[in-house]
């Protein structure tokens, strides 16, 4: 299996060709796992591409762990061993450095933004930011309820697709055959979409309702209508992996997605080391408080 590794010279700035010549001395890890979000933190450089990432996660032996984490903490740039990129966490920024956890290799290292991965935040902002990225062994903790409401949201968006269909198909027969208009297929989505779409809606809402003072119905159908529409309007981000990509096929917005760099097996694969596709959420409150207000009013309606 192909792992990256990443890499600190002694005075910072990675080993290249045109100092090879000059003995330096190297700090490495093995990178187990990048998410970048350039909306939300843009990376620099010229020639070549600096990740200020949301999350990393890299595992190295007790002696690499320890000199490879000071020299990170400060603000050092760590260059992947595969092509330009390099990774750079600011010590101006609130990263957060979770208590190092024993594994096979030595030691595994986790940083990230608290602000956008905690449950809980300090304050409640104008502008919300979020990001979702559960293990997956959290799918073990689905309840039967959490899994049909997915399964319900789905039926009834083919039920809808399938009345959209027929009006198609009776306003194509009285016009001309170049003024047709396409039918639009059934939303399909596989038992693992299904079981991410219902883990992804709880661990979403429940961080989503520490961040906004608007409040967010407890029912897990509410939830899972809730994130199905915020894909489909665009107002979530994802990786090119993610399950959901199915839901947002009408406005699909992908601009400025989720990078995740991942250790390779084959170009074919990647290994996700234990995480679920992440997914996140950039939206305004008062366009939040709209939102949930409107799909309220659905939602009790019909019951």
């Amino acid at each position: 299996m192909k792992y990256p590794l990443l890499t600190i010279a002694q005075d910072g700035s990675a080993p290249s060709r045109r100092n090879r010549w000059r003995k330096t001395r190297a700090f490495q890890c093995t990178l187990l796992r990048c998410v970048s979000w350039p909306a939300y933190r843009c990376g620099t450089g010229k020639g070549s591409v600096l990740l200020r990432p949301i999350f990393l996660d890299y595992c190295g032996t007790e002696s690499e762990h320890r000199a490879f984490t000071a020299n990170l903490r400060m603000g050092r740039p760590a260059a992947l061993s595969e092509g330009s990129t390099g990774i750079e966490l600011l010590r101006s920024e609130p990263y957060l450095y979770a208590p190092p956890q024993r594994c096979d290799a030595g030691v595994r290292q986790i940083v990230y933004f608290p602000e956008l991965f905690d449950v809980e935040c300090k304050a409640q902002k104008d502008d919300i930011w979020l990001c979702v990225m559960p293990p997956a062994s959290l799918l073990n903790t689905l309840t039967v309820a959490e899994i049909g409401s997915c399964r319900a949201a789905l039926r009834l968006t083919n039920e809808a697709i399938a009345a959209e269909r027929a009006r198609i198909e009776e306003q194509n027969a009285s016009v001309e055959y170049w003024r047709k208009r396409s039918l639009p297929p059934d939303l399909t989505m596989d038992t693992d979409a299904i079981l991410y779409w219902a883990l992804v809606s709880r661990e979403l809402c429940v961080r989503l309702d520490a961040r906004t003072r608007y409040p967010i119905p407890y029912a897990p159908e509410f939830r899972a209508i809730l994130v199905q529409y915020l894909v489909a309007q665009g107002h979530c981000k994802r990786s090119t992996d993610n399950p959901l990509r199915p839901l947002a096929r009408l406005h699909d917005s992908y601009q400025m997605p989720l990078r995740v760099d991942t250790p390779s097996p084959s170009w074919r694969t990647s290994d996700d080391c234990g995480y679920l596709p992440p997914l996140a959420l950039s939206i305004k409150q008062d366009e939040l408080g709209k939102i949930l207000s409107d799909l309220a009013k659905d939602y009790y309606s019909v019951r």
